[in-house]
């Protein structure tokens, strides 16, 4: 074994290739702690597209010695929260229970993750599930624009692709393929397991070695080539829908860029709270929308920073025409030192307060792990905000908001309702 960082904050990577990072938070009684994939749904192949999350789905319907029932039963009795989520880049299984009740938790989750049944017929209820899941996307307009935007953003690569699949892929999943899916990608070498809270690392290093020493390490690698953004103007008629839900993106620096704490500033002036430039000018100044708002969706090596509004059909040119002002005048004008500060301390106070619980921390310890190989402190990051300038601020304005780098997405009652090139000149 191999351990580095000697500190609150420690690292440990077994012989197999698993990595355990852990943070000792003496003052609290609980510990949050996961088990995280390293292959999300950008890695799955056309034909595939949405394996890893059905698999993520089909490892709570029982294991070789625990059903689907005792799994809840038991997470139920330990008082904590077992919860899943797939993402493009990762996968993660936690949960959040007492110091005292670690071990147990820990069992329970390995087994969950390392002992799959996968039983045909509770892989044909699951695939029923996910079904009526996809239908719950596309009966909610504001995730329903973004995924849209996505398939038109990334059109051929599975960066663009749903999460959860579509009905023609998860038709074709049976249990031979989700078996040969999992072998291929559960491996000690893809996998981290990342705790927070009152427990000693010895401890966690311990329980590793006992429930997923086992596993071996593989020699697939998985590979997902760089994305090419394409500009787009998308208009999807949704008749039922009472407002239209508008999308504007654009590429953005990726999760390892040096610019990424700029890239946070820049969204947070634009649409990162209710003192933001988008909600000041297009909800309180001329009332077109109730919400406006600003975020970034980054990836190891690419992103986009995306606008979204929803407002009636009647106000959509308005509202498109007021977001293109608002990026215009970040591009020609400087920010001012008083709204810069004011960002910086709104995002220095979210990641500050987010790291408040051992759930957070234990997220942000794997996420770290997962995309740089260390652990940043909270005085690293507050440094790397606190050098942020007002011209680096307009320096990644102007290469993110360029005319032919702009794409767009309107979904809702469109009736008549056209959008022209010329209207995302910037």
């Amino acid at each position: 074994m191999i351990e580095v960082n000697p500190s609150e904050m420690r690292k440990t990577r077994l012989e197999n290739g698993l990595v355990i990072v852990t943070e000792h938070m003496p003052h609290v009684r609980s510990v949050s702690f996961g088990v995280f994939l390293r292959i999300g749904s950008r890695y799955e192949t056309l034909e595939k597209n949405g394996i890893t999350h059905f698999i993520e789905h089909a490892l709570f319907k029982g294991t070789r010695k625990r059903s689907a029932a005792q799994i809840a039963e038991e997470s139920d009795a330990l008082g904590g929260h077992l919860d899943a989520f797939t993402g493009r880049e990762m996968v993660g299984f936690y949960t959040k229970v007492l110091d005292q009740h670690l071990a147990r938790a820990f069992e329970l989750v390995a087994d969950l993750v390392t002992s799959p049944a996968f039983e045909a017929s509770d892989i044909e209820k699951e695939r029923n599930v996910i079904l009526e899941e996809i239908k719950m996307v596309e009966d909610t307009p504001d995730d329903l624009v973004f995924e849209i935007f996505s398939k038109k953003f990334y059109p051929e690569h599975s960066l663009g692709r749903p999460i959860l699949g579509t009905p023609t892929t998860l038709k074709r999943f049976r249990r031979k393929q989700v078996q040969e899916y999992y072998d291929c990608v559960y491996r000690a070498d893809n996998l981290l397991i990342a705790a927070a809270g009152n427990l000693r690392h010895e401890e966690v290093i311990g329980l590793a070695q006992e429930y997923f020493g086992h596993l071996s390490a593989g020699e697939t690698t998985h590979v997902s080539g760089e994305p090419r953004a394409k500009p787009h103007i998308t208009l999807r008629h949704k008749a039922e829908l009472e407002q239209s839900h508008l999308v504007i993106g654009a590429p953005c620096p990726s999760l390892l860029s040096a610019d990424r704490y700029i890239t946070h500033i820049l969204t947070l002036i634009l649409g990162g709270g209710m003192s933001s430039r988008l909600f000041q000018s297009i909800r309180e100044d001329r009332g077109l929308a109730y919400t406006v708002f600003s975020s970034i969706s980054p990836f190891t090596d690419s992103g986009y920073l995306s606008i979204y509004a929803a407002a009636s059909t009647e106000q959509l040119t308005e509202t498109i025409a007021a977001t293109m002002d608002e990026l215009r005048r970040i591009k020609v004008e400087r920010v001012g030192e008083e709204e810069l500060e004011r960002t910086k301390d709104q995002l220095k106070s979210s990641l500050m307060l987010n790291l408040e619980s051992t759930s957070a921390r234990m997220s942000a310890l794997a996420q770290m792990e997962m995309t740089f190989g260390r652990f940043f402190s909270p005085d690293e990051i507050i440094r790397a905000v606190d050098a942020v300038t007002p011209e680096s601020v307009q320096r990644l304005a102007r290469e993110i908001f360029r005319t032919e780098a702009l794409a767009l997405t309107v979904l809702g009652n469109l009736d008549g309702f056209t959008v022209k090139r010329a209207q995302l000149v910037l």
